[in-house]
């Protein structure tokens, strides 16, 4: 298929979990009038990563997993690491994104935007050239924890892969690792719109997206990438 002249406009909505990122790119691509393509974290974790190599997997090391971020308090908070296929798997997600847009197709995606492991670092480079838009949305933690809490898992859950206690394990290490995704993931402080989730409901979001759109292009991906230059 022949590349498009023009690509397509990336919209990338920033968030840990319940900042209502899913919900907002859902919303967005439900209100637009044009064509939207609609992926994001969940589906690539939940989906596209085998389990066995997720962070409640056995083989967790080899993609993405868990581990205490202070090694002396191995009770206490943990954080994610990537192994060699989880390193992978991200360039290829944001791959999936680039060549999404260099087709001509727009797309909405929620993500997880980490400085450390750098996955913002790696987005920013593997969409240069590109239209993005990043939007981040940051209620207060503790919204953040009284969403999660009000939550129920209703997930399908491999425990053949697992085991039968698994759901209990991953709340646990949820609740564990919740701290430092609101700290990895809100420590990049430079995006297009910011909004704070606990003051504007979906659909004012999704307005104030538009409305920022139709300003014209998001500049963050370019100041981003002198903050983060390519290695070497």
């Amino acid at each position: 298929m022949a590349q498009q002249d023009r690509p397509g406009q990336i919209v990338l909505i920033n968030g840990t979990s319940g900042s209502g990122k899913s919900t907002t790119a859902e919303l967005f691509q439900q209100r637009a009038e044009d064509y939207w393509l609609l992926y994001g974290i969940d589906h690539f974790l939940a989906g596209s990563q085998p389990a066995r190599f997720g962070h409640h997997g056995p083989r967790a090391a080899e993609g993405i997993y868990a581990h205490p971020a202070d090694p002396a308090d191995p009770e206490g908070p943990l954080r994610w690491s990537l192994g060699e296929n989880g390193k992978r798997a991200f360039a290829a997600l944001h791959e999936w994104i680039a060549g999404a847009s260099r087709v001509g197709c727009n797309i909405v995606f929620d993500h997880l935007l980490l400085t450390d492991p750098p996955v913002l670092a790696d987005c920013i480079r593997r969409l240069e050239g590109l239209p993005v838009l990043l939007v981040t949305l940051k209620p207060p933690f503790d919204v953040l924890e009284r969403r999660i809490a009000e939550r129920q898992m209703d997930k399908k859950i491999p425990t053949d892969i697992l085991g039968e206690d698994a759901a209990r394990k991953i709340v646990d290490r949820l609740t564990r690792l919740r701290p430092w995704f609101y700290e990895t993931v809100y420590a990049n402080d430079i995006s297009d719109l910011e909004i704070d989730t606990s003051v504007y409901g979906p659909e004012e979001v999704c307005a104030l997206i538009e409305a920022r759109l139709a300003e014209g292009p998001g500049t963050a991906f370019d100041r981003l990438r002198e903050k983060y230059p390519r290695a070497g």
